[in-house]
């Protein structure tokens, strides 16, 4: 999920404010897994900096990315325990490269309208050296910019900003679809963490947490 970042190419003025995204819990899982799940994914974005953030029934997640320094945030507040992973380019190029990632890009004629914006279809098709095959169905508008925050970009493939995004993993699909874009100016302290977050790493995470720990910590 901390991979789903929407980023624009497009040549506008960069977009500052916040969009709501519903995100849904699809494919074969079971009924209690789904309620695990994120309902809702929020995007803030300033001149300098963006946020994202995710609500679980048992934790949140918020991850602050920083093109400046090429770096990001990862908190997580799982049963009041305060967790920040921090990220650079450089960790997501290598675990890009570990995996052996090949990708596919298939542009359709498809369009539809989101939360106001017209919307055009790309189908983004990921393949691992280990033969897992992981599809994408984006739709994006050319209408909004955030392009200076394409250092964590999930759809480089994409030349506009993604507002509806289905993405399928073995058993598991989400369905990530905006319902409200709002222009407004996000404060300073949205990008901020507070003293009371303990540093740990990937690793740390996954053997506090085991298989939550992992669900969270990528």
């Amino acid at each position: 999920m901390v991979l789903m970042i929407p980023v624009a190419h497009a040549q506008h003025s960069t977009f500052v404010g916040t969009i709501v995204f519903d995100v849904k819990a699809e494919g074969n899982l079971p009924d209690l897994a789904k309620t695990m799940m994120p309902t809702t994914l929020t995007y803030r974005t300033s001149v300098a900096k963006q946020s994202m953030a995710l609500n679980f029934p048992i934790a949140e997640q918020k991850t602050i990315f920083d093109p400046a320094t090429k770096s990001a945030k990862i908190l997580m507040n799982v049963l009041g325990q305060k967790i920040v992973i921090n990220q650079t380019s450089a960790d997501l190029d290598q675990l890009r490269k570990q995996e052996g990632e090949t990708i596919g890009v298939k542009e359709t004629s498809e369009t539809k309208t989101i939360a106001g914006y017209l919307c055009k279809k790309t189908v983004i098709t990921r393949k691992t050296k280990d033969g897992t095959e992981n599809n994408a169905d984006i739709y994006f508008t050319e209408a909004i910019d955030a392009s200076s925050f394409n250092v964590f970009n999930a759809f480089p493939e994409i030349k506009g900003f993604p507002l509806e995004f289905s993405m399928k993993s073995g058993p598991m699909e989400f369905k990530v679809t905006a319902h409200t874009i709002t222009k407004e100016k996000i404060p300073a302290s949205e990008f901020e963490v507070s003293a009371d977050y303990k540093v740990m790493t990937v690793a740390d995470i996954q053997k506090l947490f085991g298989g939550a720990g992992s669900l969270l910590g990528n």
